[in-house]
């Protein structure tokens, strides 16, 4: 028997453009836990970016649990992938030394309830 090929099947699909804001805040991340954006979320978020605009430290970027051990590490000058990311997740950031600027863009979706 040939090996088929069988796509992972589709559960999201969004065929309209977001509409919504766009959102930028900067943040400081230490090496306490620092929730990613500072502020809290923006309503009807669909996704983010951050961009770590230190010049020399890792941020760690994940869940409420995240460490210099198990986080997303995003180097100084770096951007993160691009996140699908609703407004009831919550980001956190962390580094393993010193302070480091965080930009975050987040963008919304229409304001329709969907």
């Amino acid at each position: 028997i040939d090996p088929q090929f069988r796509p992972t099947p589709v559960t999201h699909i969004n065929i309209n453009s977001l509409i919504g804001i766009v959102h930028q805040t900067t943040t400081t991340v230490t090496t306490t836990l620092t929730q990613l954006p500072s502020y809290g979320v923006l309503d009807n978020r669909r996704s983010l970016i951050f961009y770590n605009n230190d010049s020399s430290n890792i941020v760690y970027i994940g869940g409420s649990t995240v460490t210099s051990l198990n986080g997303l590490p995003i180097d100084a000058k770096s951007f993160s992938p691009s996140f699908d990311s609703g407004p009831l997740q919550k980001w956190y950031g962390v580094t393993a030394s010193g302070t480091a600027d965080v930009r975050t863009i987040e963008l919304s979706d229409e304001s329709s309830g969907r």
